[in-house]
């Protein structure tokens, strides 16, 4: 959580401080560093705290006693299980890529007037320059790099993705790739990201530091060498060059204007849970470290030390003297409470999902369902909506390259992101629901509540077709299929 030199005020500053150093070229890449990387280190540890590589309870230390003691240090993953649920509930089911022909879509009357006059339509067909966006989105992966790229966006708050022109043997590519949120920051006039590399000459690595502006490319460098405290060595200038594209490489995903990770404010319930779980194992397990109580004889440290070492048994000479185990009652059900509170919170203030509740577990119908979902739904919304606008970034990037290496003009504007809900749908609830809106609502709406029927316009024709309606519909598929077969027909 942002707290003392983790401010949001602080940090806001920041940005308006190594912003105007780019724009008035006296950027310090030494002073940045040094002053963001407080906010770089804590995007780190949200992401371990998420992968469960390093939570708060692996800090906890030892008991100080001589008595052997279990000290357990469990990692519920409940980081993981929001930041995941959220992620793959919009990401899923891969982003689709359209181009926008909706302006060629006509009005009802549009409609009859054309059947009446029997006029012919024009074919519409997708730009040859989509086809080449569309070509790139899927020699680029971005099926898999979303997915990344969302979980991201969940852990650390924010996201980047590095789209960079690479000139290699057979020309000019366009490489894609997600930058760690704490080695990259995004600029309204500039990008910064950090990658490590490898000199084979020195055998050392060095970390790459490039600042990205729509003119030009500076490239500074550094050799690292880890310690036990930090990295050492100070960012130099090594090359400056022009931009080829004369736009920005990287793009931003924020998950909300601030920047908060999808567990922001509720760490303090997590680590708890964490506790509460680890302290009822270790009370399991001491069990077998019970307590040894001895009644009736004086048994020293050392000599009862002796003969359980060597024997296994303690030999006492007394006939009155008892030995037994002192052990600790379990509460079952008051451990069972409280585990259940601290979960139970977490997901109300996480706006998640716990898929153990008995809403899912009964047969309940689709709109019980539905209700139990609308805070997920209402996150997922507006996750979804700042990844659009980063993916409206990574389009323009990839309009730019295609500009430069295929010389094709393409108006960004006109794509379409079309993003897929993966929870199941209840498929029985909307055939019984969606009938009895028919008095009320037009064809076109109601298919519209199908979440499996893509285009409206198209099911309608479909259906006309079926009924031997066959007339020009001049409505088209998104992504550009051609009309060859219903002009050879005409």
């Amino acid at each position: 959580m942002f707290q003392n030199n983790l401010s949001l005020k602080r940090y806001k500053r920041l940005r308006t401080k190594y912003s105007t150093q780019i724009n008035e070229e006296v950027f310090d890449p030494n002073d940045f560093i040094t002053e963001m990387k407080p906010f770089f280190d804590d995007r780190e540890r949200k992401y371990k705290a998420y992968t469960s590589e390093q939570n708060e309870i692996d800090r906890r230390p030892k008991p100080n006693t001589k008595i052997i003691k279990v000290n357990n240090k469990l990692h519920a993953g409940l980081y993981n299980t929001i930041v995941d649920q959220a992620a793959d509930h919009f990401t899923g089911i891969p982003i689709k890529w359209d181009y926008d022909i909706t302006e060629q879509r006509r009005s009802i009357m549009q409609r009859a007037k054309d059947l009446f006059l029997n006029n012919t339509l024009k074919n519409t067909k997708t730009p040859k320059e989509f086809e080449r966006l569309t070509e790139l989105v899927n020699d680029m992966r971005f099926a898999m790099l979303d997915s990344d790229t969302a979980r991201f966006q969940g852990a650390c708050g924010v996201a980047f993705r590095l789209l960079e022109p690479v000139e290699t043997k057979e020309g000019w590519q366009l490489w894609a790739s997600n930058i760690e949120p704490w080695k990259a920051e995004k600029y309204e006039n500039a990008d910064i990201f950090i990658r490590e590399k490898y000199d084979t000459h020195q055998k050392k690595f060095f970390e790459e530091m490039k600042v990205i502006t729509k003119e030009r490319i500076r490239i500074y460098s550094r050799y690292i060498e880890f310690n036990l405290v930090s990295v050492s060595g100070t960012f130099k200038l090594i090359e400056e060059v022009e931009n080829p594209l004369e736009t920005f490489y990287l793009s931003e995903f924020k998950n909300n204007t601030n920047r908060y990770c999808d567990f922001e404010v509720a760490e303090e319930l997590s680590d708890a849970f964490d506790r509460s779980l680890s302290d009822q194992q270790n009370e399991v397990e001491q069990f077998k470290l019970a307590y040894m109580a001895i009644s009736g004889s004086i048994l020293d440290e050392e000599k009862a030390q002796r003969m359980m070492e060597q024997l296994g048994i303690l030999n006492l000479p007394d006939p009155q003297a008892k030995v037994g185990y002192v052990t600790k009652d379990i509460n079952k059900d008051f451990n069972e409470y409280h585990l259940n509170q601290l979960k139970k919170m977490f997901y109300t203030i996480t706006k998640s999902i716990d898929f153990n509740d008995e809403v899912f577990k009964s047969n309940a119908s689709g709109e019980a369902r539905k209700w139990q979902i609308i805070a997920l739904e209402a996150k997922t919304n507006t996750k979804e909506q700042y990844f659009r606008e980063g993916l409206k970034e990574v389009a323009e990037t990839m309009a730019a390259f295609i500009k430069f290496n295929d010389k094709l003009d393409l108006d960004v504007s006109k794509i379409v992101f079309t993003f897929s809900r993966s929870l199941p749908t209840d498929i029985g609830y909307l055939a019984d629901a969606l009938p009895k809106l028919s008095p009320f609502l037009s064809k076109r709406t109601i298919i519209n509540q199908i979440p499996f029927a893509k285009d409206p316009d198209y099911e309608m024709d479909l259906m006309n077709l079926e009924q031997g309606q066959d007339y020009p519909s001049g409505d088209y598929k998104l992504g550009g299929a051609d009309n060859d077969e219903e002009e050879s027909n005409s």
